[in-house]
């Protein structure tokens, strides 16, 4: 199995900041939403928020690492892959049936 790319990483984060954010320090949940959805470097972080860039990268580590435990507790991330994924599933097996519904009502 291949590790991840940089994308899904991204995208990986950003759920689990919609989901575990509020569970979050105002300023981890203001640092990662910065980086995530504003692209901000850590020295852009560190620069707004008036503080270092080892106590920025530091904010932004601490609610990462926040978050993946409760991932790692909750699974809600999870749940909703594997919800959505069943889904995509029922959704193509629907399309199916219908193709073979109108087949058998052009042949009728």
């Amino acid at each position: 199995m291949t590790s991840p790319g940089l994308t899904e990483v991204r995208i990986h984060r950003q759920q689990l900041l919609d989901i575990y954010g509020g569970l979050l320090t105002e300023r981890q949940r203001e640092a990662l939403r910065l980086q995530l959805e504003e692209d901000w470097s850590i020295s852009e972080l560190a620069t707004a928020m008036g503080a270092s860039r080892a106590a920025a990268h530091d904010l932004v580590r601490r609610g990462l690492q926040r978050m993946e435990e409760m991932e790692a507790q909750i699974g809600t991330c999870r749940r909703l892959a594997a919800a959505e994924r069943r889904q995509a599933e029922l959704e193509s097996h629907v399309r199916r049936l219908q193709v073979e519904l109108a087949r058998a009502g052009a042949g009728a």
